[in-house]
This record gives C-alpha cells, sequence and structure tokens, in this order.
C-alpha cells in the first residue's frame, strides 16, 4: 500500500509544525512568561526555588546563604517593622515566574519576613501557582460564606507563616508578595 499525503497537506503541516510554537510564545501567557524566564537565564538572572509553605522562622543568613550561594546578597543593618536586619538579592526568576528582587529581614540571627518584588506582567500567573502551591486563600474560604465581595489583599496560611499578595494590581502599585512569619525562635 501507499500512502500518499497531498501536497496541500503537507504544507499546511509543515506551517502548523513551524508556526504553531512561534504563535503560543508570543501570543499565550504561558508561552511569554516562558520566554520571559528563558530570555533571564540566558542574560545570567539567578532562578530561586522556594517552598513558601515549608520557610519558617528558624532559618538563619547563614543557612540562607549556604541554600543559596549562587546569588549577590547584599545585607545590612536595618530597624523596621519586619526587623533589624535584611538581606536584598537581584534574581531574575522566582519558582518559574519572572521576578526581580527578593529581600529577606531578620529579628535577631531568624528569619521574620520575606518580601519579593516580581514583574507586573505576571501578576495572574502568579496567583494561580500561589494557589496551586498553598490551596485557596483564606480570604476566598471566608467571603464565599460571609460577604460577596473578598478583600482586595488574599492570605494564604502556612504551618509558620502567612502569605500575602494583593488580588488586583493597580498601574502605579508595586508588585510584591509577602511572608511573614508568626512567631519568633528564642
Amino acid at each position: 500500500m501507499n500512502y500518499k499525503l497531498p501536497t496541500l497537506y503537507k504544507k499546511l503541516l509543515i506551517l502548523t509544525l513551524v508556526f504553531g510554537p512561534i504563535v503560543w510564545l508570543m501570543f499565550t501567557d504561558d508561552g511569554q512568561r516562558r520566554t520571559d524566564t528563558m530570555v533571564l537565564w540566558l542574560f545570567g538572572e539567578h532562578e530561586i526555588n522556594m517552598d513558601l509553605a515549608a520557610l519558617d522562622a528558624h532559618f538563619t543568613e547563614e543557612e540562607l546563604k549556604t541554600v543559596y550561594p549562587d546569588l549577590d546578597w547584599q545585607c545590612r543593618e536595618h530597624q523596621s517593622s519586619y526587623g533589624n536586619h535584611l538581606c536584598v538579592s537581584r534574581i531574575g526568576i522566582f519558582n518559574g515566574i519572572p521576578s526581580k528582587y527578593i529581600t529577606i529581614f531578620f529579628t535577631g540571627r531568624h528569619i521574620s519576613a520575606m518580601k519579593l518584588r516580581y514583574r507586573a506582567g505576571n501578576h495572574d500567573q502568579f496567583l494561580v501557582q500561589l494557589r496551586r502551591q498553598l490551596g485557596r486563600p483564606d480570604d476566598e474560604a471566608r467571603a464565599s460564606v460571609t460577604a460577596p465581595d473578598p478583600e482586595e489583599v488574599l492570605q494564604w496560611r502556612t504551618p509558620y507563616g502567612l502569605v500575602v499578595a494583593k488580588r488586583l494590581l493597580d498601574s502605579d502599585e508595586e508588585p510584591a508578595l509577602f511572608w511573614l512569619s508568626y512567631a519568633q525562635p528564642e
């Protein structure tokens, strides 16, 4: 038996194989995110993967630098409501989402809070990732029972802290995620 595809089908198949991935990479949110992360990686930006549910106040600055040795941590004393010491590092990718920098706050020697600054264009994808990793936010569960309109801030309770992010961002707002420790170790 001789199976032969018509020339038109072959051309359409080749065009689909060539242009399909390009269209996906350029015109879908997921494709754009993947393109951004690849470009950031090619330009030498660092990736950091962190399980927010497992983050707890017992981590120290030394452990942070041991776990993420490739990052250029800039640490200094800085009194704030989050602690008395902080470490900042520029990053390119946080858990697969294009990001800008991460700030870790310490009280004494132990972590008390974390602030992640990510790229505004990836806000919706970041919230989807948080829902996958941490489940449904507390205010959504509460709002479905008590009020029709949930608050503007989403929060997830983890075993060791609270993860907080804005539900919607205005164009002038900084896209940021916070992790706040429940308690300080002694």
